[in-house]
């Protein structure tokens, strides 16, 4: 079966139906995407057009009460990278309250082609991590294991904005490295050069959890600068557990007030 999407054609592969008349029947089937078009599917969410596509296969899907789950993998060819999508499935998909599941990965993302346009600040260079055991109920995470790291290319620079420097400080719980005197010097620059940044965050039982992966000599830190200048992020508290809803409002802090996605 074909099901025509915005960008292209999703296959439904054969349906295969069993125990249909006891109390838990289930259902074996097939998803394939034949390079689908992410513009579609993103002009309501980016403000500018995104070249992208989307192929795979989920083989089997299988579906047994209200439990559905799945192999293979998602991928969307996006950013000049690829983020995988895989383990695609939803508990309690007949309730009030269903909850999907997934695991993904990315790898060599162009942060340039991400974060340009955004209030969040431009950063340039080569972005790759994962996210596991991803739980979505009510249209918002309840739990996560992100990890997200800069990767160094060859001639590929690595420079981050002010202002994606003063978002990341904001997001980790920090304030502003750009204070005082800093703040008066760093106003004569727009970018940074930097060494890595390094960025692992969890959610469970409504307790968000932001640390930096590059640790030194006792300091940990969510940007590193480069060797001979730019500017470090350090995290200011390494333990520091907030709720959920509290770190959404400090997101929306960071963005709200400058505009694009």
């Amino acid at each position: 079966t074909i099901l025509r999407v915005p960008g292209g054609k999703i296959e439904l592969g054969p349906v295969l139906c069993r125990d249909m008349f006891v109390s838990r029947p289930s259902i074996d089937t097939s998803l394939t995407l034949n390079y689908v078009d992410l513009a579609p599917l993103l002009s309501g969410i980016w403000p500018r057009s995104i070249k992208g596509l989307i192929e795979g296969k989920a083989d089997p899907i299988h579906l047994e009460g209200d439990t559905i789950s799945s192999l293979g993998e998602i991928k969307a060819k996006v950013f000049g990278g690829e983020i995988i999508l895989s383990d695609l499935g939803a508990t309690g998909i007949f309730t009030s309250t269903p909850v999907l599941d997934l695991n993904a990965r990315c790898d060599n993302l162009n942060l340039a082609e991400m974060t340009t346009g955004t209030p969040f600040g431009k950063i340039e260079g080569v972005l790759a991590g994962h996210i596991k055991d991803l739980e979505i109920a009510h249209g918002q995470p309840q739990r996560f294991d992100l990890l997200l790291e800069t990767v160094e290319k060859e001639a590929m620079s690595q420079k981050i904005s002010l202002t994606a420097v003063d978002s990341i400080a904001q997001l980790g719980g920090g304030s502003s490295p750009f204070i005082g005197m800093a703040g008066t010097f760093a106003g004569l620059f727009k970018e940074f050069p930097y060494k890595k940044i390094g960025i692992r965050a969890s959610l469970e039982n409504d307790v968000f959890r932001v640390n930096g992966t590059i640790r030194e000599q006792g300091k940990e830190y969510l940007v590193k600068r480069g060797s001979l200048s730019g500017v470090n992020v350090v995290n200011q508290n390494p333990d520091n557990r907030i709720s959920f809803k509290d770190m959404v409002k400090r997101v929306k802090r960071v963005t709200s007030s400058k505009g694009g996605p």
